[in-house]
């Protein structure tokens, strides 16, 4: 594993196990004993801890983000477990704070301490979600409805509602082709009221590699970095497009987003609004997983995970979602 890229995050430190070691202290966590990195993520500096007291895991926050951006994140996080979220604890260091900062030489290193899940997310599992686990994903997406919080705005690119800002600064890079897709959804977008849609605190990415399926088949949360006070059906527009979507077989997904929205629907109690927007958003949702990645690739960065964004994209714009329809 190629550590050097996860360690670019972050102050310069000799090796990991310096910093754990300062963060067992921090925490009263007892003997330290290994560290792990984990290496999915794309903006902060992840590990596993092991030491006497048991397994931990430990988030160092990117210098990318400034001490509210990294305040925002962890609250976000603490404040979804502390309101009955299947969400990790977030620990508090012996002075009684969720944020810790680390001194070591010339380095200084923001992070958070949170309980460690066994299990693996569904990006790991590598299969698709069975009925039964899209009923209980879209359990988890109604949850955050009931939280009385209203944090500050964050913005993402990968939003919903970033796709007219987006789509605006990029266009002159998409193709012919893609850009057929996207301009009339676009068009169709810019008159749409959204702003009339019901609105709560939202995680705003319950994707494949932010749900983990733990050893006793409980479902958990994690990665608050794009939660925000936003229109609440995003959030299963969000968390349908990426599990239940079987590509290649448009009539089973299309049948496996109409179970998550019906069950996400009865929990929050949907308006007639919200079950008439949810085929707009989800186009929405769809030419944003084309028009990020043709960007990307128009300027040079030509991933395999651009390219997969680009065939769901356009898979996700086949399908029949309109969830008006008996």
């Amino acid at each position: 594993m190629n550590e050097k890229r996860f360690y670019d995050r972050i102050d310069y430190i000799d090796n990991i196990d310096i910093l754990s070691k300062l963060v067992c202290k921090e925490y009263n966590l007892g003997d330290y004993l290994s560290t792990k990195i984990v290496e999915i993520g794309y903006e902060d500096f992840n590990a596993i801890i092991d030491t006497s007291s048991g397994k931990y895991f430990i988030k160092v926050f990117s210098n990318s983000r400034n001490d509210d951006e990294v305040k925002d994140v962890i609250e976000r996080a603490y404040i979804a477990e502390q309101n009955g979220v299947k969400s990790p604890k977030v620990f508090q260091n012996l002075e009684g704070n969720i944020i810790t900062n680390v001194q070591y030489n010339e380095s200084k290193f923001r992070l958070s301490l949170m309980e460690y899940i066994d299990g693996n997310n569904f990006f790991e599992l590598g299969k698709n979600a069975t009925e039964e686990e899209l009923l209980k994903i879209s359990d988890l997406a109604s949850e955050f409805g009931n939280i009385d919080y209203k944090p500050n705005f964050i913005y993402d690119y990968w939003a919903i509602t970033s796709f007219i800002n987006e789509f605006e600064k990029k266009k002159q890079y998409i193709s012919q082709e893609f850009l057929n897709y996207i301009q009339p959804i676009y068009d169709r977008f810019k008159k749409f009221d959204y702003e009339s849609l019901p609105k709560s605190f939202t995680h705003g990415d319950i994707i494949l590699t932010n749900i983990i399926r733990d050893k006793n088949n409980e479902y958990w949360v994690v990665d608050y970095s794009v939660s925000n006070y936003t229109a609440r059906l995003n959030e299963i527009v969000v968390s349908s497009g990426d599990f239940a979507l079987i590509e290649g077989n448009k009539e089973e997904s299309e049948k496996r987003i109409k179970i998550m929205f019906e069950r996400w629907a009865k929990n929050v109690n949907a308006t007639d609004f919200e079950r008439e927007a949810f085929e707009m958003l989800f186009r929405v949702q769809n030419a944003i997983y084309i028009l990020n990645p043709s960007y990307q690739i128009a300027i040079g960065n030509n991933s395999d995970e651009n390219k997969m964004y680009l065939e769901l994209g356009k898979f996700g714009l086949m399908l029949d979602v309109d969830m008006t329809k008996n």
